[in-house]
C-alpha cells in the first residue's frame, strides 16, 4: 500500500468521524431543546398547581362557612322550638 493510499484511507476515516461528530452535535442540540421544553412545561405546571391550591383554599373556606351557618341555623331552630314549646328562651 502506498503512502498516497494510506493518506486517502485516513482522509476517509477522518471524514466519517467528522460526520459522526456533526450527528452527535445535532442530537445534543435536540436534547437541549427538549430539556428547555420540559423546563417550561414544569414551570407552567408549578404555576397551575399554585392556582389550584388557592382555589382549594377558597373552596375549603366556603365549605367551613356553610357548615358554620348550618350549625347556627340548627341552634336557632332548637332555641325557637324550645321557646315555642315552653314559652321561655334560655340565654
Amino acid at each position: 500500500m502506498t503512502d498516497s493510499e494510506k493518506l486517502d484511507l485516513l482522509l476517509v476515516e477522518i471524514q466519517e468521524i467528522k460526520t459522526e461528530i456533526k450527528d452527535i452535535k445535532t442530537e445534543i442540540k435536540d436534547i437541549q431543546n427538549d430539556a428547555r421544553t420540559i423546563k417550561e412545561r414544569v414551570s407552567r405546571l408549578e404555576v397551575g398547581q399554585s392556582e389550584l391550591k388557592r382555589e382549594l383554599y377558597k373552596i375549603n373556606r366556603k365549605i367551613d362557612d356553610t357548615y358554620n351557618l348550618a350549625l347556627d341555623a340548627l341552634g336557632m331552630s332548637a332555641e325557637n322550638r324550645e321557646w315555642l314549646e315552653n314559652g321561655t328562651l334560655k340565654i
